[in-house]
């Protein structure tokens, strides 16, 4: 498969689920949209899994119907051309928040998702605090903006507890170095890693494994990276938060080489009731540093 086509599967994915979102917030049914197309559920359900592409015309009267704004339909309407052009778009800076939109929706349509960090908790399990103190540690950002990316970031929680109630399956690898990393202060973080343990021993469909300090060198040392994988025929999609890069991508060597990386990451770490355990004993650290009992 050549560039053109990798990006074709990347951007029809990125269109398919940004309309599923669009349409799930504008509170319209599959049944409403098929009728705005006068075509089938089928062919909906297609669009929205990126079995098949979106006609332009079809693309308009699905955004007017979903009350799209401007800026996101530009956006799209741009993406879906990508897709159906098969050249490589290119990734301008000024696009970055669109790009962390389309990461979001891609998580949404995902049947599995590996994750790992060296620093930091992942999107879909932080508290409200710890992603707001991220987000003032960019001090380029007014309290304005930094309440619309925490809005964002904190719907990715949904894919743990999706409306349709396909549980993905989410495996997160995180470096000791991420729990200890202090954001927010103490007592942010012993929510956090309370909020860890929480949602690991409640949810059937999340494994949470930590990698100790002095773990040694691995593939993805220093790189926080996300394997997105799909049902058919769509590809999987990896996410490395390099800056300068590109941060998705669906070439399958690239797709193969990370999670193969993850898996070894998986075996050098803690097991899923020891990383748990460790977690709490973290977490009881920072309980002391507040001072409470």
């Amino acid at each position: 498969m050549d560039m053109g086509q990798r990006r074709l599967g990347l951007d029809r994915i990125q269109v398919a689920a940004t309309l599923r979102r669009l349409r799930e917030e504008a509170h319209v049914t599959r049944l409403q949209a098929a009728d705005a197309l006068a075509c089938t559920l089928g062919k909906i359900s297609n669009i929205e899994t990126g079995v098949s592409g979106i006609k332009p015309a079809e693309l308009e009267k699905l955004l007017d119907l979903y009350g799209t704004s401007a800026e996101e339909r530009a956006a799209l309407i741009e993406t879906a051309r990508a897709s159906r052009s098969r050249r490589p778009r290119t990734p301008h800076g000024s696009l970055i928040p669109t790009r962390l939109r389309r990461m979001t929706d891609l998580e949404v349509q995902a049947r599995a998702v590996m994750f790992y960090s060296p620093e930091l908790i992942p999107g879909v399990l932080q508290t409200a605090g710890y992603a707001r103190a991220l987000l003032h540690g960019y001090n380029h950002r007014g309290d304005e903006e930094v309440e619309r990316y925490l809005a964002l970031r904190l719907q990715r929680r949904r894919i743990l507890d999706p409306a349709d109630g396909k549980l993905p399956l989410f495996q997160c690898v995180l470096s000791e170095a991420a729990l200890r990393s202090n954001v927010g202060g103490p007592t942010v973080m012993h929510e956090q890693l309370m909020h860890l343990v929480r949602r690991a021993e409640a949810s059937s469909n999340l494994a949470i494994q930590i990698l100790p300090l002095g773990a040694g060198a691995h593939g993805l040392l220093g790189v926080t990276t996300t394997i997105l994988k799909f049902d058919p025929p769509a590809p999987d999609v990896l996410h490395n938060d390099i800056p300068g890069r590109d941060p998705l991508s669906d070439k399958a060597s690239e797709v193969a080489a990370a999670q193969g990386h993850f898996e070894q990451l998986q075996a050098q770490a803690l097991g899923k009731n020891e990383s748990l355990t460790h977690i709490m004993r973290v977490a009881a650290e920072y309980k002391e540093l507040t001072g409470s009992a």
